[in-house]
């Protein structure tokens, strides 16, 4: 590649962080300049414009290289052909993380596991419903988060995925020699990750009551992500489409909770079993690691999509 090239693609690159960093971290700290918090309703719009960032960073990028908008070149095409097996996978990935992370939660602390759920129904019937109510309100809960989850979510995560995933993902395999999806992975996963960062420090996920506050929660989930943005590079090579990808982030916010319910006692979130703690990040750990091995012989077989 020569210089001139290069050099163009770090511009091109500089000028998406600078937008995505810029709007989310901006918006973050003026919020926290004018007394919001993590989980008040203003907050609430300033995570939404920062989620909508990506995508919006994504489009300014492509007008400014004079590309426009060309849906096979960002991954909007679903590739359907080919490739059902990887939707699947994609759809019921969040549902998948979430028992793995039960299994290796509640077998560790049996005292925590609640089969039925009777903790949160007795919170519910003490809320004013009745107890057949309260089992039918759990059994809803527990069916949207598996499956509706992925779809309810998928517009809003659809604009992150599509600027990291869709944008970014590509344009940094442009800057490596060798191994280059292996590589452009590893680096946009955590890019992505640190994007969140600032969250960490007011009570994002993990809450404020854990030892450590908030550095623990900080490295648990700068991991977590790091290694679900690996999973979701995967789907977008694999694929070439950020469909299946946007489907699993969106599952993933979902059912990161399916766990909680049916846990009794005070656990950490930190820990678990929520699948943003740290059981969850040793389950996340092997997707991730499988499909690091996946892309790396998927590659050198030539059996990644490429664009």
């Amino acid at each position: 590649m020569s210089k001139p090239i290069k050099k163009e693609k770090y511009r091109q690159i500089g000028l998406f962080l600078g937008l995505v960093f810029g709007i989310a971290w901006l918006g973050f700290f003026t919020a926290w300049g004018c007394g919001q918090a993590y989980g008040d309703g203003n907050f609430d719009i300033v995570l939404t414009i920062a989620w909508l960032a990506p995508g919006g960073a994504m489009l300014l990028c492509r007008k400014s290289e004079g590309t426009g908008f060309d849906p096979d070149a960002l991954g909007l095409k679903p590739h359907f052909k080919g490739n059902v097996a990887s939707y699947l996978f994609a759809y019921v990935f969040p549902t998948a993380l979430a028992l793995l992370t039960g299994l290796l939660f509640f077998s560790t602390h049996p005292g925590y596991y609640d089969p039925r759920g009777e903790a949160l129904s007795a919170s519910l019937v003490a809320s004013g419903l009745t107890q057949e109510q309260a089992s039918g309100m759990l059994n809803s809960m527990v069916g949207m988060a598996v499956l509706a989850g992925p779809l309810v979510n998928i517009l809003l995560s659809l604009t992150e995925v599509l600027g990291f995933f869709g944008w970014l993902l590509p344009k940094a395999a442009g800057l490596f020699e060798k191994d280059v999806p292996l590589k452009a992975a590893l680096a946009v996963s955590g890019v992505w990750a640190v994007w969140r960062a600032p969250l960490y420090f007011d009570a994002y996920l993990y809450g404020r009551d854990y030892p450590g506050f908030p550095f623990v929660g900080l490295g648990l989930g700068l991991l977590f992500h790091f290694l679900l943005g690996l999973v979701l590079s995967y789907m977008t090579l694999r694929t070439g489409s950020v469909w299946p990808a946007a489907l699993s982030q969106g599952g993933v916010s979902a059912a990161a909770v399916l766990g909680v319910y049916f846990c009794k006692g005070e656990s950490l979130l930190v820990v678990g079993p929520s699948v943003y703690g740290a059981f969850g990040c040793l389950a996340l750990l092997l997707f991730a690691g499988l499909f690091l091995l996946r892309v790396r012989r998927m590659d050198r077989a030539g059996k990644l999509w490429q664009r």
